[in-house]
């Protein structure tokens, strides 16, 4: 099996354990992923320059206190270790930026949901404005972003009022095999649901 093969399954597998750990938690009330060919859809966007689109892994709607009825998307990196947590990353948030801009209703929440740490020493300033303001301005980006190769000219053009919106809607969670074990069993998943009433669900 070749590198984009393995990195293909892997990723796959962690979709898989990400949808599963997610409904266990018992607040999400529907789930896809961009497999899915019914919803497929819904979790891509275009970049506004260079070709291509992207796709988030997966999307959906949660429940429960202050986040009833709110929308989610969310990317999956089942890396053992960092590898390359970083470079994903930044990506990550250029895809946030533009899908909030062509669609924020479907970006109450938009979660980085991996089972490795990066950079742990910046850690707490991942989701700041200032690193989300870097990434977007970085080399990879600027292009299929903003249209241009200049940083200098890329920076006239953000839009400060997205930037601050995603401080708020940036979620990063990193899960362990031992945390995905502590959530509640498949029996007392269907009797929670169906205490309330709540049909089965994937699972």
């Amino acid at each position: 099996m070749v590198a984009g093969e393995l990195r293909q399954q892997t990723g796959s597998i962690g979709v898989d354990r990400a949808k599963r750990w997610l409904n266990y938690s018992t607040r999400v009330a529907s789930i896809y992923t961009n497999t899915d060919k019914v919803f497929k859809d819904l979790l891509h966007f275009q970049w506004p320059y260079g070709g291509q689109g992207f796709s988030f892994d997966i999307g959906g709607k949660l429940r429960g206190g202050d986040l009833h009825d709110k929308s989610f998307m969310a990317e999956v990196k089942a890396y053992r270790y960092e590898m390359d947590s970083a470079t994903e990353y930044r990506k990550f948030i250029a895809e946030c930026y533009v899908a909030f801009q062509e669609k924020p209703d479907r970006c109450d929440n938009l979660i980085w949901l991996s089972w490795a740490p990066f950079q742990a020493q910046s850690w707490h300033k991942h989701r700041s404005a200032e690193s989300i303001k870097k990434h977007l301005l970085h080399a990879d980006n600027t292009f299929r972003v903003f249209g241009t190769e200049s940083a200098e000219e890329a920076h006239g053009k953000l839009d400060t009022q997205v930037i601050y919106e995603l401080t708020n809607r940036l979620w990063l969670l990193t899960l362990c095999d031992e945390q995905e074990g502590l959530v509640i069993t498949s029996d007392h998943y269907q009797r929670v649901m169906a205490f309330m009433g709540i049909g089965e669900e994937s699972q």
